[in-house]
């Protein structure tokens, strides 16, 4: 007799070739590993510049957790009925991973897969070897990554409430990978909610190290929040995070404390879109948080992570920060249009009256000319990154993809937020020739990233909302098709790239029976009963 209870898992197809076929699952991946990010891989180059492979694919990162996990990406989930399904029959929604036993679990495919128990330790440990998450993707290097990540671990052992956030952050990126995965039977979220409410009034104006652990947790909560539609909690975990930030005395925050406030300053871009207020998202706080950053994390404060030898390979890394940063800078001004658009939605503010439309009118115009000033502040590198200059001699031929991938994404963006702006401020009147132009630069450098991507590659996850954007205001249906497609293919770094481009498509037909422009966010609410953030 022989058990088969578990069966014998085959190698993944999609190992990186430098990884030893003995290595095991939970082994670091990334360049340095959890304990010493100053140690580089035969291609640590590789791991450092490969955006394609931090994503949420089924290779390397995501079998670290067990052998066990299946390959299949699909959410099988439900939605509310609603007329909009009679043009969606497949509909389909994220839902959230739901904690317990199996029995508890509504997974009609989880039957016939054997059931994988991840305890604290195995999340923890998941979290430790980690890869880039896909939010920073754009905005951070993996060295990077991995120094804060080996600080936040460290951290996590003294403060059960940081400890539970990362659980509760790993659970849900893992649950979301093979939703027939028990993944505890413990409600880490909730452990470290009930530990973050007791801070509530506590003041916290000096620095310390319970104030960078409730940071921390805010940013690790507030994700979650955001990728299971929990818009009201994340909401919330935003503004208690601004809250920290607004009472204290600003020279109080050390350096990794300003890297997570830049980091929770990505998500409130991201929540604003879904009705969230954008506290980080002012021009003062613009001022504190972008300008007077730290180029890197390990350029700060040396009680935070003290330097390191340099290792053979760093003048590479060095080089990309000192030649992305100015990017970074110009994409975190971007997020602040989006704060400032949102503001004069009907969704944050009254619209309809004479009143009212000529406030918001002059308020876009004011937006439009800050717009103009950015870009004419833009980066020197910017322009030469975006039309495909950046080239051997000058630079190795990997910071050469990633540095021109980032800047076509941070001026994506900004094109994006030309649209927005008129989409919000100007609904009823026809685009003007800036909001024209805009769509075309937005065509022109999508069209210029997938023509250089391999075929099993997919854009960033940031290009999501300019594809918004673009699709929301196209009308010829080759180019419609042609978007939605380009939509999809994000599938592997985008966990809503699907039902994105089902709301596109809905509201693409009501615009085209209306004759007149519709709101995203009440056609997300008509067709999915929901709001959620574009990541």
């Amino acid at each position: 007799m022989e058990c088969k209870w578990r069966p014998q898992t085959r190698p993944s197809t999609q190992r990186r070739p430098s990884q030893p076929p003995t290595q095991s699952p939970m082994t670091d991946v990334s360049p340095g590993g959890p304990g010493s990010a100053g140690q580089q891989a035969p291609h640590a180059v590789d791991e450092v510049f490969d955006y394609a492979s931090f994503m949420w694919e089924g290779g390397d990162f995501w079998q670290q957790v067990s052998p066990e996990m299946g390959s299949n990406v699909g959410l099988n989930t439900h939605i509310m009925g609603t007329d909009a399904q009679l043009r969606f029959p497949n509909m389909v929604a994220p839902a959230p991973v739901t904690y317990g036993t199996p029995a508890m679990r509504s997974n009609g495919s989880a039957a016939d897969k054997p059931v994988v128990n991840l305890t604290g330790d195995k999340l923890m440990e998941f979290f430790a070897t980690s890869a880039n998450p896909p939010i920073l993707e754009e905005v951070e290097t993996q060295k990077k990554w991995v120094l804060m990540r080996q600080t936040v671990v460290d951290m996590a052992k003294h403060s059960r409430m940081l400890h539970c956030a990362i659980l509760a952050f790993s659970a849900i990126l893992v649950g979301r990978r093979d939703r027939s995965l028990v993944v505890s039977e413990e409600n880490h979220y909730e452990s470290a909610v009930a530990r973050v409410v007791e801070y509530d009034q506590q003041s916290l104006v000096e620095h310390s190290s319970e104030r960078e652990c409730l940071l921390a947790a805010l940013f690790f909560l507030a994700y979650v929040d955001i990728l299971e539609m929990k818009l009201d909690a994340g909401h919330s975990h935003l503004q208690r995070a601004y809250k920290i930030f607004q009472r204290c005395d600003k020279k109080s925050f050390g350096a990794l404390e300003k890297q997570i406030l830049l980091w929770l300053r990505l998500l409130d871009g991201k929540a604003v879109s879904a009705g969230g207020d954008g506290l980080f998202l002012s021009k003062a706080d613009e001022l504190f948080l972008v300008e007077a950053s730290p180029g890197s994390f390990d350029g700060g404060d040396t009680d935070d992570l003290s330097r390191q030898e340099p290792a053979e390979g760093d003048i590479e890394d060095v080089l990309f920060q000192v030649l992305y940063q100015p990017g970074v800078v110009f994409y975190q001004k971007v997020q602040s249009f989006m704060g400032r658009i949102s503001k004069i939605d009907p969704w944050h503010r009254s619209r309809g009256t004479v009143e009212d439309e000529t406030e918001v009118m002059n308020i876009g115009a004011s937006i439009a000319t800050d717009l103009r000033n950015l870009y004419d502040h833009r980066p020197p590198l910017m322009d030469f990154a975006v039309a495909g200059k950046l080239q051997q001699p000058h630079v190795s031929a990997h910071l050469a993809f990633v540095i021109t991938r980032a800047f076509r994404t941070y001026l994506s963006n900004y094109y994006a937020s030309k649209v927005h702006l008129h989409r919000v401020a100007y609904k009823t009147l026809p685009l003007t020739k800036e909001a024209i132009d805009a769509l075309d630069n937005i065509r022109r450098l999508v069209r210029q990233m997938v023509n250089e991507m391999d075929t099993e590659d997919s854009l960033p996850i940031n290009m999501l909302w300019p594809l918004l954007m673009l699709g929301a205001e196209e009308q010829d249906m080759g180019e419609r098709a042609w978007i939605k497609e380009t939509i999809l293919r994000m599938e592997r770094v985008a966990g809503n790239a699907r039902i994105t481009a089902q709301v596109l498509e809905e509201v693409q037909a009501r615009q085209d029976t209306a004759k007149a422009r519709m709101d995203i966010r009440s056609v997300m609410l008509t067709v999915f009963n929901a709001c959620f953030a574009i990541v």
